[in-house]
């Protein structure tokens, strides 16, 4: 019998689940297809290389979406048993709340087990080749990008104009260049020729320029210097060409588990906090940490839901509200962790320390067939007693 019921309730949490995972996927994933639309129509970037980035992307977003897609199964599968009064026959039958948990349980551990695949060796790897790829769309568009007689403003505080572009598009002659990245200072340089150069160690791209001069002015002092050059190398920014995306995360999301344990090391070593280091670490096996605290949560809602609220989108408010409860203690933690007032660990076990201990309470109370309401007036008054509103729940 005990298998019969799991796997009833493990049919009833997957098909929701899926339809979940497609769902949160998209709506994370629809902004970031406006961007690559943007890098094909304004940059044009090949078709090839933008579906490379959207399947590059996927990862970092299935970490996230996975447990919340889980907790949407588990309070809308199962929430259709507690509308129907289903848990109220087996209930009568003698199965208990533990007897539902363990089918939920074992769904859970399979999508922990998934979603710590991703965080620890898919995600790194995915960012890595992101960053690559971005800075091969870079490299190949920065030089078509240049238009002849025109001030071309693809690169941050720097105006490029060229009288004539050569093919195949790399080599410029006739370049005038205003940087203003100085604060302090402003540099028009001419130069007879110019050539795009691009370093694949380093993903960065520049001119050398040949046969010219510099002429440079500053705040402090009046009129120009001047400087004449026979070879000069100018460093450029990607950052207005890859602006239709981010530059990605920090460097500490795209190392592997072993090379971040041996930054972490060294740099304790040190004495450097390395901060950064320590929260990518701990978020790698946090968000893999929430099915399971979700599992548990779940069930201790379905359970103590009012079988009389027949309402199917009810376990979607639901699963909107407790979602927006965990990440934004997420989003909180993590702040607090980046300014140092909360140690890395528990900024990002914040959420699930949490969850988790309301999780246990609500469980808690349905193994003593005590029915809770969820409204939060009713868990005000429950807590100022120290114990569960029954007369709220009854009415």
């Amino acid at each position: 019998m005990h298998r019969t019921l799991s796997a009833y309730v493990a049919g009833q949490i997957i098909p929701p689940f899926l339809v979940g995972l497609l769902a949160f996927t998209f709506v994370f994933l629809a902004g970031r297809i406006v961007r690559l639309i943007e890098l094909v129509v304004s940059r044009g970037a090949p078709l090839d290389q933008i579906a490379k980035l959207l399947a590059l992307i996927l990862p970092t977003l299935l970490e996230t979406t996975l447990p919340m897609a889980f907790l949407l199964g588990i309070l809308y599968g199962c929430g259709r048993l507690s509308r129907d009064s289903e848990t109220l026959a087996f209930k009568a039958c003698g199965v208990g709340p533990f007897h539902f948990l363990v089918p939920v349980a074992l769904v859970a551990v399979a999508v922990s087990v998934l979603t710590l695949g991703l965080s620890i060796f898919v995600r790194p790897a995915a960012n890595l080749a992101v960053k690559r790829e971005l800075y091969a769309v870079a490299k190949n568009q920065a030089g078509s990008l240049l238009k002849e007689n025109v001030f071309n403003d693809l690169f941050p505080k720097v105006l490029i104009y060229v009288d004539k572009v050569v093919p195949p598009g790399n080599t410029f002659q006739g370049v005038l260049i205003v940087d203003q990245r100085e604060e302090a200072a402003e540099n028009l340089i001419i130069a007879r020729v110019g050539l795009l150069l691009s370093d694949n160690e380093t993903n960065s791209i520049g001119l050398r320029l040949f046969d010219g001069r510099i002429h440079e002015r500053r705040d402090s002092g009046a009129g120009f210097s001047q400087t004449s050059f026979n070879v000069y190398d100018l460093n450029l920014e990607l950052g207005r060409i890859l602006s239709p995306l981010d530059r990605g995360p920090r460097s500490p999301a795209e190392m592997p588990l072993q090379r971040l344990g041996e930054t972490i090391r060294s740099q304790s070593a040190q004495g450097i906090g390395a901060i950064p280091e320590r929260l990518e670490l701990h978020r790698r096996f946090a968000l893999p940490f929430a099915p399971l605290v979700f599992a548990l949560l779940g069930i201790a809602i379905v359970l103590a839901r009012n079988p009389s609220a027949r309402g199917r989108s009810q376990g979607v408010a639901s699963c909107v509200a407790w979602l927006f409860a965990y990440y934004a203690l997420l989003s909180v933690g993590t702040a607090m962790g980046e300014n140092g007032k909360l140690p890395p660990w528990l900024a990002l076990w914040l959420p699930n320390i949490v969850v988790g201990l309301i999780s246990l309470y609500l469980f808690l109370g349905t193994l003593r067939e005590s029915p809770l309401d969820l409204k939060p007036r009713s868990w005000i008054r429950a807590l100022s007693r120290g114990r569960p509103s029954r007369e709220a729940a009854a009415k």
